[in-house]
């Protein structure tokens, strides 16, 4: 599956409350009762049972709009979707198994009626989604059947690239094109499939393919290698160039068709640099710095110090989100993509104390510009950072380390401070917070980097509680530090870059003197020199005169 690239919502745009489909609560209260059914074969208990459906009912009511089950379109049903109505569906079985346990001890109910509630559950569910998936599908291929202007389409070379075509022509231009089969060359793949299209042999019994299916009525009008012509044998590829032009097919070859708009490409210089994993990932350079014992026991202390700093500051964080929520409304927790180690994508959370930009009709509101009286409090003391922990329980963020920065405001060579995870507090923090530079704020970070120690953290984190109380201070001595060190490394690099042409400068004019002596001792005025009072000796000094 991969990582979940999808972006949340922005606030404007976040409803709260979801669709729910009636047909999925309906059956998330009966589903139980069949369960009881099924498992005695008649209903012992009916006071039980009603109350276990009820409460079934009501987590199914709840947990539906959590989730937000029935927000996809059945017509586009896909595997995440499949897994989170999977997760909506242990949550509520969950529930209600602790729910009527707390009230009645499950005397009446069998242990097994909350395995054959999840069982049941989730199967009619699914059901449900793959018979409306069918059914549009079905619905749409009637509505689109066009037989008499058909293409039928030969594919070569079953590969990632022939299910993408195919999924496209299936999406894009259903009754216009018919894929016929696919050839390959591949033994383990013969009467196999692709996406439904059986594979029928190898490219190269193309010929016998092509006559097989006009026996059986069906012209072939297009040759698709979904492969460039060096990834198929050469008699083959022969073979297929030939009957396309015995048979008046039209051949086409997928990767050059799809990139034949990308060769003109131009890059826009002024476009602004984006951080990327691979153009920030740590050099050879950084290992000794980051390989360190002190960066490896660095991310145990941090999920212990997390989870207990969680632990103990929950109602603080439950009450800062009732605030957060009677402030500015739902939802409550605000997020916003920077760039985090190694320049990988990071969700930054935080509780919001402002208002959305845009109201839920895309008009900008003038009173988002400006925070509250509590939205300014949650700032000067830090609480909206609390769901940062749950970054760092992640793994996504450090307790200590440079502050996670936007993709635009990243200083311009950002692989030494984006080569370790940022933190919710730093050394710049400390330091100066928002009266110091970005420059000093780089140099305070790579700083850390270099430096950093349990020692250090333990005193940035002591600073960190005398900031919040205090307000930011500016540390001069720190910040002059960290500026004369990157400035002397920046020197160093700066001399080692220019020492290197010169040295080569050196090199090339001592080989050229030795070349030009060595070719003048060989030259005949050279030779004619020594010997004194001749013709040539005369003529070897008119020569050194001009």
């Amino acid at each position: 599956m991969g990582a979940n690239l999808r972006l949340k919502r922005p606030a404007s745009r976040t409803r709260v409350l979801s669709r729910v489909a009636l047909l999925d609560v309906a059956w998330g209260g009966a589903s139980p009762l069949l369960g009881f059914l099924l498992r005695d074969g008649a209903i012992n208990s009916p006071a039980a049972v009603a109350f276990y459906c009820a409460v079934a009912l009501l987590a199914s009511l709840l947990v539906f709009q959590w989730f937000r089950t029935s927000s996809p379109i059945f017509r586009y049903f896909s595997i995440k979707d499949a897994l989170d109505l999977f997760k909506a569906c242990v949550v509520i079985a969950a529930l209600s198994a602790v729910a009527t346990f707390l009230f009645s001890r499950l005397n009446e109910a069998p242990r097994s009626i909350p395995v054959l509630h999840l069982i049941l559950l989730t199967s009619g569910l699914l059901t449900l989604r793959l018979y409306a998936r069918l059914r549009d599908t079905r619905r749409e291929a009637r509505a689109q059947a066009t037989t008499n202007s058909v293409q039928h389409v030969l594919i070569i070379q079953a590969s990632r690239l022939a299910w993408f075509f195919s999924k496209m022509l299936e999406e894009l231009a259903p009754g216009k094109y018919q894929i016929v089969a696919i050839l390959d060359e591949r033994p383990e793949l013969q009467h196999r499939s692709l996406n439904g299209y059986p594979i029928v042999g190898t490219p190269a019994h193309v010929e016998t393919v092509v006559d097989e299916y006009a026996q059986h009525g069906i012209r072939i009008d297009k040759i698709i290698a979904a492969a460039k012509p060096e990834a198929i044998s050469a008699p083959a590829w022969r073979d297929i160039a030939r009957v396309c032009h015995t048979h008046e097919i039209q051949l086409e070859i997928l990767p050059d068709r799809l990139m034949a708009g990308l060769s003109g490409e131009t890059i826009d210089a002024s476009a602004e640099p984006r951080t990327t994993a691979a153009a920030i990932a740590p050099s050879s350079s950084l290992d000794t710095l980051l390989g360190r014992p002190f960066w490896k026991i660095k991310r145990v202390i941090d999920f212990t110090v997390a989870l207990s700093v969680a632990i103990v500051t929950c109602p603080v964080t439950c009450l800062v989100f009732g605030l957060a929520l009677l402030e500015v409304g739902t939802p409550a927790i605000f997020w916003q993509q920077r760039a985090g180690r190694n320049g990988k994508a990071l969700h930054l959370y935080k509780f919001r104390t402002l208002q959305t930009l845009f109201d839920r009709h895309t008009k900008q509101r003038r009173e988002a510009e400006q925070p509250s009286v509590i939205g300014r409090f949650l700032r000067k003391t830090r609480l909206d950072e609390l769901p940062q922990l749950w970054n760092v329980l992640r793994g996504d963020m450090s307790l200590i380390g440079p502050r996670p920065l936007l993709p635009i405001d990243q200083p311009h060579d950002p692989a030494l401070r984006l080569a370790v995870r940022p933190g919710i507090s730093g050394w710049a923090q400390i330091c100066g917070g928002k009266l110091i530079t970005p420059e000093e704020k780089t140099a305070l970070d790579e700083w850390y980097i270099r430096h950093g120690s349990l020692s250090l953290d333990a005193r940035i984190i002591l600073r960190t509680l005398i900031m919040l109380a205090i307000g930011d201070r500016r540390d001069e001595q720190a910040i002059s530090t960290a500026l004369a060190e990157k400035y002397e490394g920046e020197l160093a690099k700066l001399s080692s870059s220019v020492a290197t042409p010169l040295g080569e400068q050196r090199s090339a004019l001592r080989q050229r003197s030795e070349s030009a002596r060595i070719a003048d001792a060989r030259s005949p005025i050279r030779k004619a020199r020594a010997l004194p009072g001749t013709p040539a000796d005369a003529s070897a000094r008119s020569v050194a005169g001009r």
